[in-house]
């Protein structure tokens, strides 16, 4: 257990020194221009460097220069270069007001001393003058490699988990509580008497009209085929789209040429703010006949961008408009709309309520809810995770051939014993059962040590963002209970089942 903790600390340790001296050598070296392709793997490349450099001479000094010292007077060693480390670290930061790169630096070298001088001394503390045996070494390489492969196990499914979570969350600020689409076709039928049904339902707070479709987008001397959402003035009381705004403002609605731009599409096409050069937006036009120009192929108008949402990556390649541009765009009558997006009152029952739309509208719309529209992306979710497990229950079953050696070498080491046990009456199913049992004692200290290691990492990453998914948000973590579930079960199946094969073969 005292070596899963420190094992622990450790990585913790190498995960902060790499985290804070990247941001370091960036800063250096790069200063704030972005970081890609061959000056990425330069920057990684000198983190990486620095931490081991830093750790090789920590190592040096608690076990070449002070190889002489006891254990005890080496430990106490530790703390007080530690105690002087942390506390200059402390100092540094603290006058470091103007955010200087080698004061950060110094912060970094004085803190990552401090924890490495503990870590190491009670590494030297824990295995001085130790007796190992082979088999010790054998057991002890089973249970490192059961533990790992557990932990590994723990953490995926549960940062997968963190992951699902986000991105459900992230689905449900940006899609409705139900969505009206027409059966056939692509405009709602009997809009009006859809409307007056919704109208006089209690536990229906909002609708808005919606047309989604298309367009081709032209800005100065780019182009790009993005997605145009025409939205009406109820639209952010059904979907708060007005808080995920980064830059500029929300549409107004006082004039229909006007467009919200995606974060992708504003990026694409060098297009922020710009209330004084318009982007030319183009739909095909409907109909059929030959076609002799461009003008007759196609509906265009000019909309300025007013400002840029930032939502997720499904909306990477949208616009959002007033409804009355997409009307135009595509030459339909003022009172259409391609949906109808709802909010529920608060604890409704979104399946409840959609059986009921569904009876009261007809058959000419589809109502669906939610997870109705984010069933795609839960299926995709859902076979990604499932492959993951498969990979790591892979690398568990390879990580039990450890286990099946580890026994192997017990039943050679302990083969007078047996023979002892055999020659006073002892049945041999008997002692099958005593290695049967010893590899499932070293299966469940491994799991056990293998989830408090997981757990520790986790809670760490929780707090401090160990491991970021991006310069802003830090990889999820979801403790489940689920998990924890799958994971015993998953790698007491695979060690129990190595166990009883390789106690089986008993020396004759």
């Amino acid at each position: 257990m005292v070596l899963i903790v420190i094992s622990a600390f450790l990585i913790g340790t190498f995960i902060y020194i790499g985290n804070v001296s990247t941001e370091i050598f960036q800063s250096l070296v790069f200063g704030n221009e972005p970081v890609t392709g061959i000056n990425q793997f330069i920057l990684y490349s000198l983190s990486t460097v620095y931490t081991i450099l830093q750790t090789t001479i920590i190592y040096l000094i608690f076990n070449k220069l002070l190889k002489r010292v006891s254990k005890n007077s080496k430990l106490l060693i530790a703390f007080i270069i530690s105690l002087i480390s942390i506390s200059g670290a402390g100092l540094v930061t603290y006058l470091n007001t103007s955010s200087s790169n080698l004061l950060s630096f110094l912060s970094l070298i004085l803190l990552s001393t401090g924890l490495l001088s503990i870590i190491f001394a009670i590494l030297s503390f824990v295995f001085a003058k130790r007796k190992i045996t082979g088999v010790n070494i054998i057991t002890s390489i089973a249970v490192f490699a059961i533990t790992i492969a557990t932990c590994a196990l723990f953490i995926i499914l549960s940062v997968f988990s963190g992951l699902e979570k986000m991105n459900i969350q992230f689905f449900s600020n940006v899609n409705p509580d139900l969505k009206i689409s027409p059966a056939k076709g692509k405009t709602i039928p009997n809009l009006d008497e859809m409307i007056q049904k919704l109208e006089s339902n209690p536990q229906i707070v909002a609708y808005s009209k919606v047309i989604e479709e298309k367009v081709s987008i032209e800005y100065e001397d780019k182009q790009d085929i993005a997605y145009i959402k025409g939205i009406d003035e109820n639209y952010t009381n059904v979907v708060r789209i007005d808080t995920t705004v980064v830059g500029g403002s929300y549409l107004d609605f006082s004039t229909p040429n006007q467009i919200l731009t995606s974060d992708g599409v504003a990026r694409r096409l060098q297009m922020y703010t710009d209330l004084r050069y318009g982007a030319k937006l183009s739909m095909p036009k409907p109909g059929t006949g030959l076609i002799t120009n461009a003008d007759e192929a196609f509906n265009s108008a000019v909309a300025t961008s007013v400002g840029v949402v930032f939502i997720n990556d499904q909306y990477d390649k949208y616009i959002f408009s007033p409804i009355e541009l997409t009307q135009n765009l595509l030459q339909l009558p003022k009172n259409s709309a391609y949906s109808l997006e709802i909010k529920a009152k608060p604890n409704t029952s979104l399946n409840s309520l959609k059986k009921t739309l569904q009876s009261n509208l007809g058959n000419s719309v589809v109502v669906q809810t939610r997870q109705d529209l984010d069933a795609t992306f839960i299926k995709v979710m859902n076979v990604e995770n499932l492959i993951i497990y498969l990979i790591f229950t892979l690398v568990s079953t390879i990580a039990s051939f450890n286990l099946a050696g580890a026994i192997i070498i017990i039943i050679i080491d302990k083969k007078k014993q047996i023979k002892s046990m055999w020659s006073f009456g002892m049945p041999k199913e008997h002692i099958k059962r005593i290695f049967f049992q010893t590899g499932l004692l070293i299966t469940v200290s491994s799991i056990l040590f293998g989830l408090v290691l997981g757990s520790i990492i986790g809670i760490l990453q929780q707090q401090f963002g160990l491991v970021m998914a991006n310069p802003f948000v830090a990889f999820p973590f979801e403790f489940t209970v689920s998990n924890f579930l799958v994971v015993i079960l998953t790698v007491l199946a695979i060690g129990g089942g190595v166990s009883y094969l390789v106690s089986r073969k008993l020396p004759s």
